[in-house]
């Protein structure tokens, strides 16, 4: 009995001996904070509401954005909080400034649409308006919120898989998952991703995206009345291969899955005279539930009817090749499936109609350094309709998943993301769907930059833009379209006959940045739209169809970033 109980001494013995170096081998939490502070102001004239032919829409406004990500590490497992507020200087609406100081429910307290401001009286994009006190609550937006972990390999969900593989599951941004540049796939989503890295040369990326999900009981009720919009997602598959230092190749292939309506910023909402109501592709009267008569699809509710089903494919490649002085980064897509509408059959009848889809773009992007001399220039085309197609029956413009206004960012600040983010419903519809309205885009670009010093650089852009197909100007421009934008609308019986012409304009482009201190920069970007006769419109003046010319746009944008 003495014996086991010296044994079981010595053994509690070892173990309190050992105990401090074990839990001394365990990883320490920490706690970390990176993001940015902007303020921006800007000037300008003529873009705001999408319509160049009237050219009293101006502005001069200021707003400021805070955005914080919080990581929180242990080890290899991590989750980051990011978080975003954007706020404009001064009340912007006939209500208080934000949440809960206005009664309407909405940011800036007015709900009809002004130029510039898609749904409320703040400036579009803004979460609120400091007014004076500046007393603005409710105003926090959650960007990313996701966990990190190890799915694969050793210490990990699976460690009887010896490959590695990090997953991600919560809201969390694109990154690279899908493409190198934003052709195809950037922002933020929802959903579980997973890097595994099977070499030092290849590395295998997938993504399965929650675009819309349906709840319990959601759709139980008629089409007509029914809360669900059905269940959309995306699955995205993309490889990275490094065959030689300085090319990397990233191939992909992309599943949407979409029911009735969806969300504005995966399908491109374009006007077609023979859908139910004569309204856009992700209108509800378009994804309703009507079948039979016309006079029935008048009472569509939003949810639509989720057996119009569209299914789309995406395959391509994006490349990164650097030879010394030299770059270039092609990206090549090509989109293929089918789309569910409601609209008139050639019969007359009403009912659904399955529009076949087929689209591309190929974006190339090349440079040269010199010293301090960078020169850069890309080309981009992709097809569209013409003004006289049956969308219905045949879409022929390309569609990516979600751009979040990205596409074309730092190559001009009007028809393009520049120094002030928010600005355009130009940029609206061609940063965030790719292409004017139906019609697909044909740019070119020239991008010049000198770094005076390593602190201070100017740069230039000159940048023509056209149209693949002629856009028909016997059509209107609303403002205010917001992310489900359409860029041209119904006149009367002459719109939707023919194209007439495909040029955009030209945009040109001058700036700085002078990184004046540590993680802080200043830039200053001034913006001129010569504008093409593609954005003409039409009006009824007095019952009679009336054309009108397109005036030129400009801003003028600064910009302080403070990033930590």
């Amino acid at each position: 009995m003495k014996r086991v109980s010296f044994l079981l001494f010595a053994a509690l013995l070892v173990l309190a001996v050992t105990a401090p170096s074990v839990f001394a081998q365990a990883p320490v939490p920490k706690v970390t904070i990176n993001g940015l502070f902007d303020q921006v102001t800007s000037m300008g004239r003529n873009f705001y509401d999408g319509n160049l032919t009237r050219d009293n829409d101006r502005e001069w406004y200021a707003r400021t954005r805070f955005r914080p990500d919080f990581t929180f590490e242990v080890g290899r497992v991590k989750a980051v909080l990011g978080l975003e507020i954007d706020l404009m200087y001064g009340q912007g609406g006939p209500n208080d400034g934000g949440f809960p100081g206005n009664n309407s429910g909405v940011a800036g307290g007015a709900i009809s649409v002004g130029a510039g401001n898609a749904t409320t009286g703040c400036k579009n994009n803004a979460n609120g308006c400091l007014d004076l006190n500046t007393d603005v609550g409710g105003m926090i937006e959650i960007k990313w919120i996701y966990t990190e972990f190890p799915l694969t390999g050793k210490d990990s969900v699976m460690p009887f898989i010896p490959v590695e593989t990090m997953a991600r599951a919560g809201g969390q941004p694109w990154g690279s998952l899908a493409n190198y540049k934003v052709v195809y796939a950037n922002g933020d989503f929802a959903g579980l991703s997973t890097v595994t890295k099977i070499s030092p040369n290849l590395t295998a990326k997938l993504a399965f995206v929650v675009v819309e999900d349906q709840l319990a009981g959601g759709n139980r009720a008629a089409a007509t009345t029914r809360t669900s919009r059905g269940e959309d997602y995306a699955i995205t598959v993309s490889p990275e291969i490094t065959p030689f230092k300085g090319l990397d190749i990233k191939p992909l292939y992309s599943y949407f899955h979409a029911d009735g309506l969806t969300a504005g910023t995966s399908r491109h909402s374009v006007i077609n005279r023979r859908f139910v109501g004569g309204g856009g592709t992700n209108s509800a009267l378009a994804n309703g539930g009507c079948q039979t008569a016309a006079a029935a699809c008048t009472a569509a509710g939003n949810a639509g009817d989720s057996t119009n089903q569209e299914e789309r494919h995406t395959i391509g490649i994006d490349m990164r090749w650097r030879m010394g002085p030299f770059g270039f980064d092609p990206s090549v897509m090509y989109q293929w499936g089918t789309s569910d509408h409601q609209a008139v059959r050639t019969n007359g009848q009403v009912g659904r109609v399955e529009a076949d889809m087929s689209s591309w773009i190929v974006d190339l992007l090349g440079s040269f350094t010199v010293g301090p001399f960078l020169l850069e220039a890309r080309g981009v085309y992709t097809p569209g309709n013409k003004a006289r197609d049956n969308l219905a029956r045949s879409i022929r413009y390309y569609q990516p998943l979600s751009m979040d206004g990205n596409w074309w960012a730092g190559w001009g600040g009007i028809l393009g993301s520049g120094v002030d983010y928010f600005n355009g419903s130009l940029l609206t519809n061609q940063a965030r769907f790719i292409g004017y309205d139906r019609y697909g885009s044909a740019r070119l670009a020239l991008r010049g930059t000198y770094h005076i010093t390593p602190a201070f650089a100017v740069w230039g852009i000159a940048s023509p833009s056209w149209t693949a197909e002629k856009v028909d100007t016997d059509t209107g421009a609303t403002p205010g379209l917001g992310a489900g934008s359409i860029s041209r609308t119904t006149i009367d019986d002459q719109s939707w006959v023919k194209g007439d012409s495909r040029y955009i304009g030209t945009e040109t482009d001058l700036g700085i940045t002078w990184r004046f201190a540590p993680n802080a920069a200043f830039d200053l970007e001034g913006s001129y739209l010569f504008a093409g006769a593609a954005l003409g419109t039409a009006e009824l003046v007095n019952g009679v169809h009336t054309r009108r010319d397109p005036n030129d746009a400009y801003q003028l944008a600064a910009r302080v970033r403070f990033a930590f």
